[in-house]
């Protein structure tokens, strides 16, 4: 039942991607099959006249568009009622255009509730990835604390206390970011601060500058979650690759407006760039690169990979003209070692 499901929700949620005007032909070929078909069989004696245009109609509906499947039902209304309504009906063609369009209703219904089930589909896929990763990398880097606080324990007790205090912190900011991703009060006070706090559970703020560019955008608080789970993303990428192996210091995340209505996210370190090791060679082509990209299209954004001095995760997206007037949002701040310069 599940696969007929499934199999019944992809055949409602696709679209063709071919040119507009090739649907057109297609489903003007439709109807034109389905005239052909009706001419052949001649009088149906009690039959409805129009049997064999229902499939054309519901066909163009589904495999091209409501609006194809309209157009399909005005050609067959219209040329059946000349060549096949016999006399005394005249009302018929109405009771065809009423069943026509309802049928052309439920399947765009359908089609749209498919959509947007393919949508949460993919957006869950893409979430359980990223907590994946995201619990993954959290263990590798508490194994590597406790393996510092280890070696440290005997020769400096203080500075192993302190790493021990830091990393708690760090790990107990994560949770209650992650936590709080799906309440819409956690954006109340802007994404810029909401930002800092998720860049500060991925990198050590103690021995990274951080610095912040964030314009306020009307964003919607979709927009906003998945912005802050590609920063948080790319930021452990950046402290997994660059930070951790002291290859770099700094980390730039800007969120600027475009042109035509867009928006560009952008997350920069000063790290060797192009220069990798094989662990980071293999997570630009793995689950690191699927997830951001993956999260980039919920965004219907475009991500881009740049290695000039130093790696930048671009996304360009669109923004919404029903998007909520932002609260409050800071506008260019600069922090090192947790506190603002």
């Amino acid at each position: 039942m599940l696969r007929v499901t499934g199999a019944l929700t992809k055949i409602l949620a696709w679209r063709s991607e071919r040119l507009l005007l090739a649907s057109w032909l297609a489903a003007l070929a439709l109807f034109v099959l389905a005239l052909f078909v009706r001419l052949g069989l001649g009088p149906l004696h009690g039959a409805n006249p129009a049997l064999t245009f229902y499939p054309a109609i519901l066909l163009a509906a589904v495999l091209f568009g409501w609006q194809q499947g309209l157009a399909v039902l005005a050609l067959s209304v219209g040329i059946g009622s000349y060549l096949f309504v016999p006399p005394g009906r005249e009302l018929l063609p109405v009771a065809w255009t009423i069943v026509g369009g309802f049928n052309i209703a439920i399947i765009a219904g359908l089609q749209h509730l498919a959509q947007e089930l393919a949508a949460a589909n993919e957006r869950q896929r893409i979430l359980f990835q990223e907590l994946q990763h995201r619990v993954a990398n959290t263990l590798q880097s508490v194994i590597g604390t406790f393996e510092v606080v280890r070696k440290r324990m005997d020769s400096s007790p203080a500075e192993a206390a302190r790493l021990l205090e830091s990393a708690s912190a760090r790990f107990n900011a994560a949770a209650e970011v992650h936590r709080r991703l799906n309440d819409p009060a956690l954006f109340e006070r802007g994404l810029d601060p909401i930002l800092q706090d998720a860049v500060a559970t991925a990198v050590d703020r103690a021995t990274i500058h951080m610095r912040f560019a964030i314009e306020p955008l009307c964003l919607t608080f979709d927009q906003m979650s998945t912005i802050t789970l590609l920063v948080i993303e790319a930021a452990n990428n950046a402290q997994k690759h660059v930070f951790r192996h002291g290859r770099g210091s700094v980390l730039e995340v800007s969120l600027k407006s475009a042109e035509r209505g867009r928006a560009v996210l952008s997350v920069r370190d000063d790290g060797p760039g192009l220069v990798m090791t094989p662990a980071a060679a293999s997570d630009a082509g793995g689950l690191g690169l699927r997830i951001l990209e993956g999260l980039a299209r919920q965004i219907e954004g475009r991500l881009q990979l740049r290695f000039d001095r130093g790696t930048e995760i671009r996304v360009e997206f669109p923004l919404h003209a029903h998007a909520q007037s932002p609260l409050r949002a800071g506008a260019e701040g600069e922090f090192h070692r947790g506190r603002p310069e």
